[in-house]
């Protein structure tokens, strides 16, 4: 990952750590999202939460269906929130079809 992209993602955990209370308010678990992918890392992809823009969304690879390649930077994805990492102040999300199943 470039230099460029650390300082956008630090940026955002800055942002993130900042607002904390409000994004956990306003992002609870089991609400739907649209995001947009940052950043594509071995583990996954962070991506920025349509209307949070405080917020740092990550998607872990191991939510994504077996097989399938991480989403590239920019493209925009339909996400669950699954859970509150407040140790780095992400949102952890899941890609929406995989949480509906499909």
């Amino acid at each position: 990952m470039s230099p460029n992209t650390w300082s956008l993602l630090d940026g955002r955990v800055e942002r993130a750590k900042r607002s904390w209370p409000k994004i956990k308010s306003v992002l609870p678990v089991g609400e739907r999202v649209r995001a947009r992918v940052l950043a594509a890392m071995p583990f996954g992809v962070f991506v920025e939460i349509e209307a949070q823009p405080d917020a740092l969304g990550l998607v872990e690879i191991t939510t994504l269906p077996r097989g399938s390649e991480l989403p590239a930077v920019g493209v925009y994805l339909d996400a669950v929130v699954v859970s509150h990492a407040s140790h780095n102040w992400q949102v952890r999300l899941r890609p929406a079809e995989v949480e509906a199943g499909g």
